[in-house]
Parts: structure tokens; C-alpha cells; sequence
């Protein structure tokens, strides 16, 4: 549960990655069981009539011989019984490994993570100890083993009951069948087992995600410092994008030194162009602005002695089609060829 009462807010993807690398996830313990028993289920089904036929050709074996493999004269009878349980059992328990990890698996995904293992100061803390001693999840433990116990002991007893009733007979049927009698009861009991598991593993999972999400869940002052974190500080940002601004202005205003011309409209918008018709195929942009930038460009470019012309639409139509290093598009290639050519007309002249 969320001990914070102002933790109110959804957990964010980034508290969720963190949540998980330390090890927290939504996880029953019941549903491993309830797969495990259902899996034992069926591999005995499926396995018994083998593994029956196995020890009744090793009971052959052992009896056939019964002096000679008494353990006590023969280590081989011993280290051959112990390999014949052990290739017997050994299938049936590595299923069984499987098939927890399988269960665990599919309710988190894979995770590797030694967090869960580091010790928490935290945990020492007496008050803290006694709150989660009586808390929801405390109930809910104790409720959930209560039914447990008790769906397993009704099974048991009614399993009890119907082969009391029914061993009276055994002195009477051959050794064969009484195994089977057996064999026949322990697979009702597992699968009783396996059925009640599954409401039980069900509720249980669906309180631990609940739980879990509870115990993720932010407060509002933690979501935004979050996306401060991730988006950046707003002023940070805003001083950044400033400082981008006046290198970008510092270095528009080192190359306007190289402009041939600056159109401008005349005071609201400044366009520079510079051309060389050795290396551009149309004049590019080397500097543009409006209002306060724009006469500041007017200003510079009288310092260097580049020619500037008043032409109010092309001075508008330059500088909303293009930015700074863009060659001018092709709609202005008569316009701006007829001032250059005046430009370059007039310094010959002088």
C-alpha cells in the first residue's frame, strides 16, 4: 500500500524501470504452485505406467538375486539402486523446475537482480515493523493460508474417507493393483489440490498487483520533478536556447562582412545575399532578420560598406522563404539577378 497519502498519482514508465531493477514486481506465489501441481498432474498420468514398469523389472532384479544384492555384500546392487531412482526421478523434477520458472516468467518477465538480497536499514525500524504486522497485507495473508488449510484439509479428509472404505478390499486383489489403488488416489488428491489452487493463485495475483501499484504510486511533486528531469528545467532550457540565440546572432553578424548586398523593406526586414558564381549555383542567405535585428544588420552592413537596397516585397518574400545558409528559391532568381547585376555594374564604373 501507499504509505504517503499524497502519493495519489499513476506511476510513471521511468518509476516503473526503476520499481522493477530493484527487484519490485507484481508476483504470486500461488500461481507457481497451482502450475506446478496441475504439470505434476499430468506428467504422472503420462509417466506412471513407464516408471511402473521400471520398478517392477528392478524389484525383479533385487529379488532375483536377493543374497547377492543384499547392500551390506554388494556396493554395486547400492550405487545401481541409487542410479535407478535417480534417472527415474530426475525427468519428473526438472519439469517441475521448468515449469516454475515458466509460471514466475510469465507474470513479470525475466529479471536478474541481486536488490532484493541487500539488506534495509529500514526494516530495523520497530514502528515500521509493527505496521506492516498489522496491515491489509497482513490480513490478507492470514485469510488467503486460513483458506488454504482449510480447502486442503476438506480435500484430504474426503480423499481419506473414500479409501478407507475402499482399503477393506485390498487384502483381496493382487499386489499390482493395490499399487494402482494407490497411485489412483495420490493422482485424485493432486488434482483436487490443482483445482482449488486455481481461485485461490487467481485472487492472490490480482491482490498483488493491486498492491504493487499502490506501492508505486507518485505524488504530484514527484511526477513533475520528473519531467523536469527528463524535459530539463524550464529557465535551465530558456537561458540555453538564449545563449544558442546569441552565438547563432555573433556568428550572422561575423559573415554579413562577406554579403554583396542587404535588401531591406527598409527598417522592419533586412535580407543579406552574398553570390560567387564560381562555387554557388544561386545566391544564399548569409544573414536575415526583423525589427531590432534587422537594423542592426542595416548598421553593419554601413560599416562594411555593402550596398543596401530598399525593396519591400522582396525583402518580405527572402525572409520568410528562407533561412540562413539557404540558397534563395528560384521565384527570386530575376529579382535578385537585376540588383546584382546593378551592384556589380556600379563597381566597375567606380
Amino acid at each position: 500500500m501507499a504509505k504517503d497519502p499524497s502519493k495519489t498519482e499513476k506511476a510513471t514508465p521511468y518509476r516503473r524501470k526503476k520499481a522493477r531493477q530493484e527487484g519490485q514486481v507484481a508476483r504470486s506465489m500461488d500461481i507457481p504452485i497451482s502450475a506446478t501441481l496441475f504439470v505434476t498432474f499430468l506428467v504422472l498420468i503420462a509417466y506412471v505406467p513407464f516408471a511402473a514398469n521400471k520398478f517392477i523389472q528392478y524389484i525383479h532384479y533385487a529379488f532375483s538375486q536377493a543374497v547377492r544384492n543384499i547392500p551390506s555384500n554388494s556396493s554395486d546392487f547400492v550405487f545401481l539402486s541409487f542410479q535407478f531412482f535417480f534417472s527415474l526421478l530426475i525427468p519428473i523434477f526438472l519439469i517441475l523446475v521448468v515449469t516454475g520458472i515458466v509460471a514466475n516468467v510469465g507474470q513479470f518477465g525475466f529479471l536478474l537482480t541481486a536488490k532484493p538480497l541487500i539488506p534495509k536499514l529500514d526494516r530495523l525500524n520497530v514502528v515500521a515493523g509493527l505496521g506492516r504486522i498489522f496491515s491489509m497485507k497482513t490480513l490478507f495473508e492470514l485469510v488467503r493460508n486460513l483458506l488454504k488449510l482449510t480447502a486442503a484439509s476438506a480435500v484430504a479428509y474426503f480423499i481419506f474417507i473414500k479409501m478407507f472404505k475402499e482399503s477393506f478390499t485390498l487384502s483381496f486383489i493382487p499386489l499390482n493393483q493395490e499399487i494402482g489403488f494407490l497411485i489412483k488416489y495420490i493422482l485424485f488428491m493432486i488434482l483436487f489440490f490443482a483445482v482449488l489452487s486455481i481461485p485461490i493463485a487467481v485472487i492472490d495475483f490480482l491482490f498483488r498487483k493491486y498492491e504493487y501499484e499502490e506501492n508505486i504510486k507518485m505524488s504530484k511533486h514527484e511526477v513533475k520533478e520528473e519531467r523536469k528531469m527528463y524535459e530539463g528545467n524550464p529557465q535551465i532550457k530558456a537561458a540555453i536556447r538564449k545563449k544558442q540565440r546569441e552565438m547563432a546572432m555573433m556568428r550572422m553578424m561575423a559573415e554579413l562582412s562577406q554579403a554583396d548586398v542587404v535588401i531591406t523593406n527598409p527598417t522592419h526586414y533586412a535580407v543579406a545575399l552574398k553570390y560567387d558564381k564560381e562555387k554557388m549555383f544561386a545566391p544564399k542567405v548569409i544573414a536575415k532578420g526583423k525589427d531590432n535585428i534587422a537594423l542592426k544588420i542595416i548598421e553593419k552592413a554601413k560599416e562594411h560598406n555593402i550596398e543596401i537596397i530598399q525593396d519591400p516585397p522582396l525583402a518580405r518574400g527572402l525572409y520568410q522563404a528562407c533561412e540562413v545558409g539557404d540558397s534563395i528559391p528560384e521565384e527570386f532568381y530575376i529579382a535578385v539577378a537585376k540588383i546584382l547585376a546593378k551592384i556589380y555594374k556600379s563597381k566597375m564604373i567606380k
